[in-house]
């Protein structure tokens, strides 16, 4: 009997005949989850009726397999899980240093206060120094020998390990109690952390692609450029903060938008300033649901660095005759 196209399945190695092969490893079906181990490949799910080539299909990931090698692919994914939730950690604790500051919970006032800074600080720069280990783990992968834009991203992200790190240290000795919490010294870690991503990004987009999920999934995939550009927004809300507090000191009144004053907690506030405290603090929880959804995908990439699929020739039975 000649093999028509249904009888013939792409994979790695090339095109491979289903007709007279059986199929020699566990495999679920993709519709009901049902054993098909020891069917014939070209046979139907004896559950739901869904043809095995659909399963087989489904279950394999020839892009992944022609991809380069990476040196250490546990390290690999073990060390972007590490940083995923190191990153989620650390953005937490300085969103929550800055809640714990507005005026009108009273805590920026209170004994209390010096060592709400200092841990949830404290917390952010520990994360910030754990997070060279997995860079360690990380290098000299992902990238092989003739691919160098993993490395780079490495070192892109171990430079915004630096600035973090420096950046909320400088934070924690140099920001005053400003009424609407953030000041212009918080760019500084901000910077760091859009360093950060930035490298981070490059890693992922590389390691990622051996995902067959990862690569497809377009409702649950967090991509990194949305997180750079909710820090931009966090930046404009800081400078805009910064801008109307300076302006609220002078005591003038315009008619500019948003430039008029009121009091809050016993001091004059800017509408601009009051503004750029809510664009920045609609932009932290954005960014934090981001690094959610980031930490899920890092570990999707993590489970198909470390279980592989098998390669299509895996799955069937030799051919006859061979």
């Amino acid at each position: 009997m000649q093999s028509t196209q249904s009888d013939i399945l792409f994979g790695s190695d090339g095109p491979e005949k289903l007709e007279g092969r059986d199929i020699c490893l566990h495999l679920p079906c993709s519709r009901c989850g049902y054993d098909l181990q020891g069917l014939p490949a070209t046979s139907v799910c004896p559950e739901c009726g869904t043809s095995t080539s659909q399963s087989l299909a489904s279950a394999i990931d020839p892009t992944m397999h022609k991809l380069p090698p990476l040196l250490a692919p546990h390290r690999v994914g073990n060390a972007l899980l590490m940083l995923g939730v190191l990153t989620l950690l650390a953005a937490f604790s300085i969103a929550l240093r800055e809640v714990l500051m507005m005026p009108w919970l009273g805590l920026d006032k209170s004994s209390s206060a010096g060592m709400l800074l200092f841990v949830t600080t404290g917390i952010a720069v520990i994360c910030g120094v754990l997070g060279w280990i997995p860079v360690f783990q990380l290098w000299p992968s992902p990238a092989d020998a003739g691919i160098h834009s993993g490395r780079k991203g490495i070192a892109t992200l171990a430079a915004g390990l630096v600035v973090w790190v420096a950046g909320c240290l400088l934070a924690n000795k140099f920001d005053a109690d400003s009424l609407l919490g953030p000041t212009l010294i918080d760019l500084v870690p901000l910077s760091g952390a859009w360093l950060y991503l930035l490298g981070l990004r490059q890693i992922v987009v590389e390691v990622g692609a051996r995902s067959r999920v990862f690569r497809t999934d377009r409702i649950r995939r967090q991509r990194i450029w949305d997180l750079l550009i909710g820090i931009l927004f966090i930046a404009i809300g800081i400078v805009l903060v910064w801008a109307g507090e300076a302006y609220s000191s002078t005591g003038n009144q315009s008619s500019i938008p948003f430039s008029s004053t009121f009091t809050l907690d016993g001091k004059p506030v800017s509408g601009i300033g009051f503004l750029g405290m809510a664009i920045s603090s609609v932009a932290v929880i954005l960014v934090l649901v981001g690094l959610i959804y980031l930490c899920f995908n890092l570990a999707w990439v993590r489970s198909a660095l470390q279980s592989p699929p098998p390669r299509l020739r895996e799955y069937l039975s030799p051919v006859e005759g061979t």
